[in-house]
This record gives C-alpha cells, structure tokens and sequence, in this order.
C-alpha cells in the first residue's frame, strides 16, 4: 500500500535525523571536554607606553619640532616688542602707519601660533596612534608565540580622579570614570605587560641598529 511505504519512509528520514543530531551533539561535547581551558592574560598599556624606547626616541624628536616653534614664537614676540617701543617713540604723524604694522605682525603671531599648536597636536596623535598599532601587533605576536586566548586591557591601577575646574560635576566625572572601567581585580601572575615592553623594545633596538 502507498501509504504504508510513505510512512515507512518518513520514519526512516526522521530516525536518521535525530541520529545525526545525537551523534553531532555527542561530538560537539567530546571536542569541549577535551578542549584546553581558554588562557586568558592581561596588558597595562599606559604602562606599555610610558616604558617603550619608542615613545622615548618619538618625544625626542617632538621635542625638536616644539624647540623650533618655540624659537620662532619668540622671534615674532621680539619683532611685536621692538615695533610697539617704535610705535610709542614715533611722531604722531607716523603713528597710523606703525600701529597698522604693528598690528599686522600681532595677527601674524597668532595666526602662526595656532598654527603650530594644531602642527603639535597633529604629530602628538600620529605618534601615539602609531605606537598603539604597534602594541596590539606586539601582543597579537606574543599571543599566538604563547598559545594566548583572550588578552584584555587591565586599568586596576588608574584612579578615579575629577578635574577642578571642569563645567562637569565632580559627581558625574566619577560616574563616567567608573562606567569605564574596564577590570576591577587582575592577578599580576597573567600580566603580560612587561613581556610587551621587552619585546617591542629589543624590536626598536634591532630597528634602530639597522
């Protein structure tokens, strides 16, 4: 009879569904079991940071840069000053003249140190950006050197502090730094923080030796 063998059939499907389920499942298991247990370590990376070489050499050479500027704001201050002395020494008639100079060179002196601060602050971010892209290759290295898992950013040391003279209440300074807390408690024995910094800094040295 047609319907018979129909479900007949239909009992077979579903009998070697339901194993292929059990035996799935039982394998998924068998693989968890024996899995390792999942290595989970930590990284500081202010701490990262305030004791690479790098970020040593980098601020030297930003010094250089801040020097410089630095000088030529001086110049231009100098220049400001000895026109304003001429400025107060000059006849009447020649006044308009020095003022309109004078003037020129003020606006040309702020003109310049905004300038130079948006110069400094745009090296700064470079800087520090380059340095955070080398870190998390640092760590991806070490973590697939080590057989890492997880490696999350440990901020147990930072405290919660508030700025004097923020328009910002003290109170909401605290909420937002406590809702950006990250870890409250970290064992030193998974922190990988130095290892970070002994690598990256035998990789600069290696670099810088070239």
């Amino acid at each position: 009879m047609p319907s018979s063998r129909y479900k007949h059939t239909a009992i077979i499907v579903l009998a070697v569904t339901l194993l292929s389920i059990v035996i799935g499942y039982g394998a998924a298991a068998t693989t968890a079991r024996f899995r390792p247990p999942t290595v989970v370590v930590t990284v500081n990376i202010g701490q990262v940071l305030s004791d690479l070489t790098e970020k040593a050499d980098a601020e030297a050479k930003l010094q250089t840069l801040i020097t410089k500027i630095e000088n030529e704001l001086n110049a231009r201050q100098g220049k400001v000053d000895e026109m304003r002395e001429s400025y107060d020494d000059a006849e009447d008639a020649d006044k308009e003249e020095i003022g309109d100079m004078l003037e020129q060179l003020m606006l040309e002196g702020v003109s310049y140190q905004r300038f130079a601060e948006a110069q400094i602050d745009n090296e700064k971010s470079l800087m520090l950006r380059d340095l955070y892209i080398k870190i998390k290759n640092a760590i991806v290295s070490i973590s697939e050197e080590n057989g890492y898992d997880i490696v999350l950013i440990s901020d147990v040391e930072r405290e919660i502090r508030f700025a004097q003279n923020s328009q910002v209440s003290r109170e909401a300074q605290v909420l937002e730094q406590i809702g950006f807390q990250r870890a409250v408690y970290t064992s030193s024995q998974i922190d990988i923080t130095e290892q970070v910094v002994t690598h990256m800094n035998l990789e600069w040295e290696k670099h810088s030796n070239r």
